[in-house]
């Protein structure tokens, strides 16, 4: 039976690497659990850890974690259903429109509550933001609204877009947020710099008025997000889907007038994203799949039988499908000897260091 391995341990040592890592630079770390669907044990993994704030985009998520001891950002603008759960469920939330701003002021002055928001900055991503130029007047007009507490600005790199932040990115902003508040007269507290594709930056540059980073994909798959590439520091198999050999028999390739020895794994693309996941055994092949078949080319590795296990590595949207994936079951484990590193964590600064 096919099912996404779950490593605990794994996870806790990833954040407390990358806490660590953004500690030396002033940053504060938040997760991002929306790719691994809110799953709870793995927030409550976290939790365990001195994490009391998580990321999400998905109000269902906080929804099925009910921890009234963590409190939640919602990382994208709510829809207009969800403008009360934003203000009764959040902390605080991302917000890029003017009128929905308007509509949960009037909505929390409603609810009796006060929420505190980001404004998100269209830097260079395109997907979402503020227009630079539009800025100042939105915080013009959110600093009188009764019930809505600005706290400060989000920037946001590579979910659409394929562009890095650069050194030159880092300072920009830094200077953009001095510009803002010498315009409005107005203090503001965070500055939320990124996502994943910021950790590079990490090892020479300095972030300034940035003390926050959103972290998400690179806390769960160890890698880079500017080039896919391992982070040596960080584990990448703290998540894994693993699949049962159904079948296993030698097939004719007609196109390529070759014989070859086939497994047929009892998973498809209906559990997860088949061209983003890679097996561990770089001796075997996927050649393809259908809503519930996956076919691997064995290439005359003729030790696996019906009822063995081959592992897959998970790009992020294969990630996020599979944890998505409720006929999936969820397998949680800890690794013994990563778990000892886990309780008695040390930061080696020979491996995690910063150069000054």
């Amino acid at each position: 039976m096919a099912y996404v391995e779950i490593d605990l341990a794994k996870i806790q040592f990833n954040a407390l690497m990358l806490k660590e890592k953004l500690a030396q630079r002033n940053l504060e770390m938040m997760p991002v659990i929306k790719c691994i669907a809110g799953d709870k044990l793995i927030v409550e993994s976290l939790k365990t850890l001195g994490f009391d704030q998580m990321g999400d985009a998905r109000m269902v998520n906080i929804d099925q974690i009910h921890d009234g001891a963590l409190s939640y950002m919602l990382i994208r603008t709510p829809n207009r259903s969800e403008l009360e759960d934003c203000i009764e469920k959040t902390d605080i939330s991302i917000q890029t429109d003017l009128e929905t701003i308007r509509l949960l002021n009037e909505t929390a002055k409603s609810m009796g509550k006060k929420h505190k928001i980001l404004l998100m900055v269209d830097w260079k991503d395109s997907r979402e933001g503020v227009l630079t130029y539009d800025v100042v007047k939105y915080i013009e007009e959110i600093m009188y609204m009764s019930h809505i507490c600005l706290t400060g600005l989000a920037f946001n790199f590579m979910c659409f877009l394929d562009i890095p932040p650069t050194e030159e990115d880092i300072l920009r902003m830094n200077q953009f947020v001095q510009a803002v508040e010498k315009e409005t007269g107005y203090t503001l507290k965070m500055i939320s710099g990124g996502n994943s594709s910021a950790l590079p930056l990490l090892d020479y540059c300095t972030f300034g008025r940035i003390n926050h980073l959103r972290i998400g994909e690179s806390l769960f798959r160890g890698i880079s997000t500017v080039d896919q590439k391992p982070i040596h520091y960080l584990f990448q198999n703290a998540i894994t889907l693993k699949a049962e050999i159904i079948e296993v028999k030698p097939r004719i390739d007609i196109q390529h007038d070759r014989s070859y020895l086939q497994a047929i794994l009892d998973i498809g693309h209906i559990d997860t994203v088949i061209e983003d996941i890679t097996p561990l055994n770089d001796q075997v092949k996927i050649m393809g799949a259908t809503s519930d078949h996956l076919m691997i080319d064995l290439q005359n590795t003729d030790y696996y039988q019906t009822g063995d296990i081959i592992e897959f590595t998970l790009g992020y949207n294969a990630l996020a499908q599979s944890m998505y994936q409720k006929t999936l079951k969820h397998v949680y484990i800890r690794d013994a000897g990563v778990q000892i590193l886990v309780d008695h964590f040390e930061v080696n600064h020979d491996h995690v260091q910063i150069n000054p």
